[in-house]
């Protein structure tokens, strides 16, 4: 099947997938861990080995128990490009309110740092309730074939804000959710999940800090 005829066929349903939320109780910040190597298949990781540029891009929403209203919402992106003379693969990676850069020579190193989320910023006090039990629905997307939306995407999260997330109470809101509700544009490959509601986790930063 040729990569548009892929493209224009429509995803899997969504399938539950195991999404840890945990509170930090010093910052009142809600973060998400979650581990999606599966979504980069055979073919996928194929092309890795064989130095073709990669894009991977993770979208969630955060919502109550029982309803389909967004309480927030949070992305990762991840451009994986290998460098011939270098040996190694950079990546690009976009997360709410940070950009980083990293080197890396092997595959697991890729999957470690583009194909997890760990400690991604979901939210904040303010726009989710503490106590309330929670789930995440989203999807990951692989080489998205509309780099406008992405640019966007990339965008919203870097702007100046208090948490570097989407809320009901921001003026765009409801655009932003659009992209992440919907498909945010066609790709190479989609896998779209949802969690089980539970009762997020709770952690402290400032004991952890502490720790040797």
């Amino acid at each position: 099947m040729s990569r548009t005829a892929a493209a224009q066929a429509e995803p899997p349903p969504p399938v539950q997938r195991e999404v840890e939320l945990a509170w930090d109780t010093d910052k009142s910040l809600l973060y998400l861990d979650m581990g999606f190597r599966d979504a980069l298949d055979a073919g996928i990781r194929g092309k890795l080995s064989r130095g073709l540029p990669t894009t991977v891009v993770l979208t969630a929403t955060v919502q109550r128990a029982g309803s389909n209203e967004p309480l927030s919402t949070t992305t990762q992106t991840c451009r994986i490009t290998w460098h011939v003379w270098e040996e190694a693969y950079y990546l690009e990676i976009v997360r709410p309110g940070s950009s980083q850069a990293r080197w890396t020579t092997t595959l697991e190193g890729v999957l470690r740092r583009c194909a997890e989320a760990r400690r991604l910023l979901a939210g904040d006090a303010a726009q989710i309730p503490p106590s309330t039990p929670l789930f995440a629905r989203g999807s990951i997307q692989i080489n998205p074939v509309s780099p406008e939306v992405l640019q966007k995407l990339q965008r919203w999260v870097m702007r100046p804000s208090s948490t570097g997330t989407a809320a009901p109470g921001d003026a765009l809101f409801s655009t932003f959710t659009g992209l992440f509700l919907q498909r945010i544009g066609d790709a190479e490959r989609e896998v779209r999940f949802f969690s089980r509601p539970k009762l997020p986790a709770v952690f402290s930063s400032k004991q952890e800090e502490k720790r040797p």
